[in-house]
């Protein structure tokens, strides 16, 4: 088959499906088709006949839960781990049952699971129409799982229609290289000859971490160039320098920057392609592009490349991040895997000490509130003095209830709300006014956050973050006898218990682990299992948090501020306006103000690309009844005296215009009728444009440089006065401006 680009030649109104089906042409096995019964699970089902094992593609019957499942789920074990591509649904044979849309979740373990995302932050995938028809979806970015779980959002209920779902998985086989990283281990790649010159490169890493925090690659070259991949605040960072030059002045150092929220303990798949001084970054579905700095093209790094930490210390650009901590998987470097020579110990590699070739998971239980209504319900000891309770939060929201408990004897409750991005506590006294108590600060960020609090009579503490070095203490007269129930993240709908949960607090929108009661470490399976506790629109064994700020969807420098389901663009400040900053608050010219009602001359603000990338900028513009003239100013108004120029030396003056660039400055003059450039020349005794007979004495002239059609994006910057050869006085006096005529002419003027 042809490449893309050759294609692309022939028919390019078409690349884009023919470039679908040449990459995904090797890796479109149907994986679900032919697995056993056991390979299927399901929350419920609606009899025998309509068990997960049913849920196969083109099907006899299909898979439906129980009416009264609150939660659905549909789960398939492929057995190994594969490449995922796609995904086809269909509804139950024969039937009004059909699913509408769906979640998607994958995994290599059945408990931890990671949910699809797709393009714009959206969970919610498309399904089926009817019972018949196929409903394909292509995943924008592949993953590998071993496990995935559907879970069923709306579905069709006409007819008597209820949830039904057949379904294939399409993808290939995947070979899994694995390392396991503690924070003091380190893989060293000897490079051939003790040296590495490329032109291009081609890398690929896959990571998953609990850390903020850590360093993936690093190399370095004794001419200044660098090479290094390291986490920061849950964000990839990409550091390359072709060379620096110190004579020059060139720093040579590009920083790239993408993702967010790395440390959440899923499979991260990053790729670094490189061609001379073009760099593209991508991490999982996002792809940034820079242009190096420099002039050079080649990558010269000497010696070796660290993989997942530094144990030397004597390197000269040695990042302060620590090492990394966590799996590392499939590592490969212009071909070569590493991962792969170190487990056979080849002599090119260096391990200081013994690692683990496989990935040993955390077991987390996260579980992810993302309901209207969703809360969970969990038991306590009743009737204790002391009270302990400990969890980790992290979400985007400025409110919500994070727990409330009622004590025992009718002494009153405690509540911790999020509130402005703080930890709110109340404490509820009857008859008495309640106590409110906040701590930390911008805890709506994303990160994970841990809360830790201990309660008895008259005392109360709470640490953020285990900072205990500055808990904040509540030492009010209050009496603590904890209840027999804690509610997080909300409150029940159905709430007529002497017992109940009561607050004025919105529902929290966030996810949420390692809860501790009275110092004891709650599992949800077991505790919902033994229905020792409650819950609704709780989504188990996964945090679902997306970063719909990054990359930041507002333009031309917007601030972006997200919620959990949504995003707002701040526009202040930045000349634009509209959802995304798209719309420009400014006129593209002065005659666009002029034929809006501005008829007095004055400073004011143009724009002339409107919504293009170009910023806005301030100029002069002179009013007439019937144009109105745009006066760009600049650093070259006063006169320059200037002696001595010659046609082999002339003298060059560089023009640098106030407010504009010449980007700016271009554009103004391709959307005007008229532009001119005008120099006033003054000499004394001396040949006017180096004209043989004319001798001046006492001249005052007037050059000008008129620009009509494409000529106005000449790059030139500069404004060259040939010589006079003057007889007796060599000076003369420059003085330049740029005065454009905004005429009543159509914005693609030529």
């Amino acid at each position: 088959m042809l490449p893309c680009e050759t294609i692309c030649l022939i028919a390019p109104d078409h690349c884009f499906f023919l470039f679908v089906l040449f990459v995904t042409g090797e890796c479109v096995d149907p994986l679900v088709s032919g697995l056993y019964a056991s390979s299927f699970l399901a929350s419920s089902r609606y009899n025998f006949l309509y068990s997960a094992n049913f849920a196969k593609l083109y099907g006899s019957s299909g898979w439906s839960p129980s009416p009264r499942d609150r939660q659905p789920w549909l789960q398939v074990n492929l057995g190994r781990k594969y490449r995922l591509m796609a995904i086809a649904t269909q509804g139950t044979f024969n039937s009004y049952d059909w699913v509408t849309k769906y979640s998607l979740l994958y995994g290599d373990r059945p408990d931890s699971w990671t949910p699809y995302i797709m393009k714009g932050g959206n969970s919610t995938m498309p399904g089926n129409w009817n019972y018949y028809q196929v409903k394909r979806n292509v995943f924008h970015y592949a993953f590998t799982a071993k496990h995935i779980r559907l879970l069923p959002l709306a579905w069709n209920t006409e007819n008597g229609g209820k949830i039904g779902v057949r379904l294939e998985l399409f993808g290939c086989t995947y070979d899994s290289y694995v390392l396991q990283y503690n924070g003091d281990d380190s893989v060293v790649y000897m490079y051939p000859g003790k040296r590495s010159r490329t032109l291009h490169d081609h890398i690929a890493i896959n990571f998953k971490t609990l850390e903020q925090d850590g360093l993936l690659l690093h190399s370095e070259g004794i001419q200044g160039d660098l090479f290094t991949l390291e986490l920061k605040k849950g964000r990839l960072y990409l550091h390359i320098s072709l060379g620096s030059s110190v004579v020059h002045k060139v720093d040579g150092r590009t920083t790239l920057t993408a993702g967010s929220l790395l440390d959440n303990l899923h499979w991260h798949y990053v790729t670094i392609k490189r061609y001379g001084r073009q760099v593209n970054l991508t991490v999982d579905s996002q792809t940034v592009t820079a242009i190096c700095n420099g002039e050079f093209t080649h990558l010269d790094l000497d010696t070796q490349l660290y993989v997942g930490g530094v144990i030397e210390q004597n390197l000269p650009h040695l990042p302060t991040t620590p090492n990394f901590r966590g799996c590392l998987e499939n590592v490969f470097i212009n071909g070569i895997n590493i991962i792969d020579k170190a487990k056979r110990e080849e002599s090119d590699i260096r391990i200081p000490r013994k690692m683990h070739f496989a990935c040993r998971d955390i077991l987390l239980k996260p579980m992810t509130f993302a309901g209207p209504n969703n809360y969970l319900q969990v038991p306590g000891f009743f009737r204790r003095p002391r009270m302990f309770v400990k969890f980790k939060f992290r979400s985007w929201d400025y409110t919500g209830l994070l727990m409330f408990t009622r004590f025992a004897d009718d002494l009153g409750a405690l509540e911790l709300g999020l509130s402005e991005g703080q930890i709110n506590v109340t404490i509820f006294q009857p008859g008495k006014k309640k106590l409110q108590f906040a701590a930390g600060y911008r805890l709506n960020d994303g990160y994970w956050h841990s809360v830790d609090l201990a309660a008895r009579d008259n005392l109360l503490t709470l640490t953020i973050d285990e900072e205990e070095g500055s808990p904040l203490k509540i030492t009010n007269p209050f009496t603590v006898r904890t209840g027999d129930r804690y509610f997080f993240g909300g409150c029940p709908q159905t709430n007529n218990t002497i017992r109940k949960c009561e607050t004025k607090l919105n529902r929290f929108h966030g996810c949420m682990q390692h809860i501790f009661i009275d110092n004891e470490q709650l599992d949800i399976d077991i505790i919902l299992q033994r229905q020792w506790g409650r819950y609704a629109e709780l989504l188990l064994g996964t945090c679902g948090i997306t970063d719909r700020c990054t990359p930041n969807p507002c333009e031309h420098e917007g601030r972006c501020i997200q919620s959990w389901d949504d995003f707002i663009c701040i526009c202040e400040n930045t000349g634009y306006k509209g959802e995304v900053c798209h719309l420009s608050v400014y006129k593209e010219s002065c005659e666009a103000y002029r034929l809006s009602g501005k008829y007095w001359s004055g400073n004011y603000t143009i724009d002339p690309d409107l919504s293009g990338p170009l910023k806005p900028f301030e100029v002069y513009c002179k009013m007439k009844s019937y144009k109105a003239w745009t006066v760009i100013m600049h650093d070259r108004v006063d006169g320059t005296k200037v002696s001595g120029s010659s046609i082999d030396r002339p003298y060059i003056g560089d023009v640098n215009y106030w407010n504009a660039s010449w980007d700016e400055v271009t554009a103004l003059a391709n959307i005007s009728m008229y532009c001119e450039q005008w120099i006033d020349y003054s000499c004394y005794k001396s040949r006017l444009l180096n004209t043989p007979n004319l001798l001046v004495t006492g001249l005052a002239a007037t050059m000008r440089v008129t620009f009509t059609g494409a000529g106005h994006s000449e790059r030139s910057k500069s404004v060259a006065v040939p010589s006079t050869k003057p007889a007796l006085t060599p000076s003369f006096n420059a003085t330049v401006m740029l005065t454009i005529d905004n005429g009543e002419r159509e914005r693609d003027c030529l």
